[in-house]
């Protein structure tokens, strides 16, 4: 009886023993894990991408760079929008529920250059509301590190191309060629530079000397006299005229009573009445102008006088009449000519021997 009595303690302590082990080691797990640990508070969320990018079941979730949770899962969907083609189960722990919000930003990174890959949160908006136990959030492309890496294959012949060119550019440029070849080895350019900034310190020193016209205007007093005198002279002469508006003013002399004097308005309002009873008599047809400009006798008169003329003009043009055989017909003209050229050989033949033209008979009964 006492043998099992004995067993039946040692079993007992046996059992005491395995069961204090493994709760020592429950909390031995729950102090190693810290806030991620098996008894952890957690709650789900579902983000949605347009591709796992390499994702993987059990990978960390990060917010700031501090890890909050795992992914519990990973599927395709049937939904036909190609952003929400990955449905990504997320675990978090509940203490950061407040910090993940709808305005927060899920996108998918790397550890390191090439190492695994984790999903990425970011802290949402204070005002924006949490997103609850089971939400949903659309995640964005962070860029493909393949994708970049194949892009450089590109970059690096283009950069080396590139910097052939330089190469054979900087080969043109020291050996003289171009424009800037001939500005960094041409020495003339230096040496007119270096003779124009000569010219400029002999015209500065001229005109610190009071040499040529700048140095005259800068050391000569003459300009400022003149330029003094007449501005003295301005003065007197403004001062002039508003002596002459002072009177003008005040009355005095015959452009003040031109302006001031309501005469002269007077009388041209008077001209101005009697050019309108003359016009006025005029458009009634009264008197000579009015009887010119209303009678149409006088039209009359002046358009036959006018057609008469037109016709006369015309006969002559075609030459009829004496005027126009004295217009058309040259015979006239050249009957005129020969009699001046007659008349001319018979003056100078007077004038050679007027004896045989002068003869005086004197006869006595």
């Amino acid at each position: 009886m006492a043998n099992s009595q004995t067993l039946a303690w040692r079993e007992l302590r046996v059992g005491i023993l395995v069961v204090t082990s493994v709760v020592l080691l429950a909390v031995a797990i729950f102090y190693i894990g810290g806030d991620t640990g098996f008894f952890t508070p957690k709650y789900k969320m579902t983000v949605y991408f347009h591709s796992a990018d390499g994702l993987h079941k059990g990978a960390l979730v990060l917010v700031n760079g501090v890890r909050i949770g795992n992914v519990s899962d990973i599927k395709l969907t049937s939904d036909s929008d190609a952003n929400r083609a990955v449905e990504v189960g997320l675990q978090l722990n509940k203490s950061y529920h407040d910090m993940i919000r709808t305005d927060s930003v899920a996108t998918i990174g790397t550890v390191g250059v090439l190492g695994d890959q984790q999903v990425e949160l970011t802290r949402g908006s204070p005002g924006k509301p949490a997103i609850e136990d089971g939400g949903t959030l659309q995640g964005m492309d962070a860029g493909d590190i393949k994708q970049i890496i194949s892009n450089t294959n590109d970059v690096v012949p283009n950069l080396g191309v590139m910097t052939s060119k330089i190469g054979a550019l900087l080969d043109d440029v020291k050996s003289g060629k171009g424009t800037a070849g001939k500005f960094l080895n041409d020495t003339s350019i230096y040496d007119k530079l270096d003779a124009t900034v000569d010219e400029a310190h002999k015209l500065v020193i001229d005109a610190h000397s009071g040499n040529g016209s700048i140095g005259r205007l800068l050391s000569d007093d003459e300009m400022y006299l003149s330029v003094k005198s007449s501005v003295d002279q301005l003065n007197t002469t403004l001062v002039k005229v508003n002596t002459v508006v002072d009177k003008i003013n005040d009355g005095n002399g015959n452009i003040a009573k031109f302006i001031n004097d309501d005469s002269l308005y007077r009388k041209a309002d008077q001209l101005i009445n009697t050019f309108g009873n003359v016009a006025g008599r005029i458009d009634r047809g009264e008197g000579s102008l009015g009887r010119l400009s209303r009678d149409e006798t006088f039209y009359n008169n002046l358009n036959t006088t006018l057609n008469k003329t037109n016709t006369l003009l015309t006969s002559v043009e075609n030459g009829e009449g004496t005027l126009g055989k004295m217009m058309k017909d040259p015979t006239l003209y050249n009957t005129l000519t020969q009699t001046s050229s007659e008349l001319q050989k018979l003056m100078y033949d007077f004038r050679q021997n007027p004896k045989k033209y002068l003869t005086i008979n004197f006869r006595l009964f």
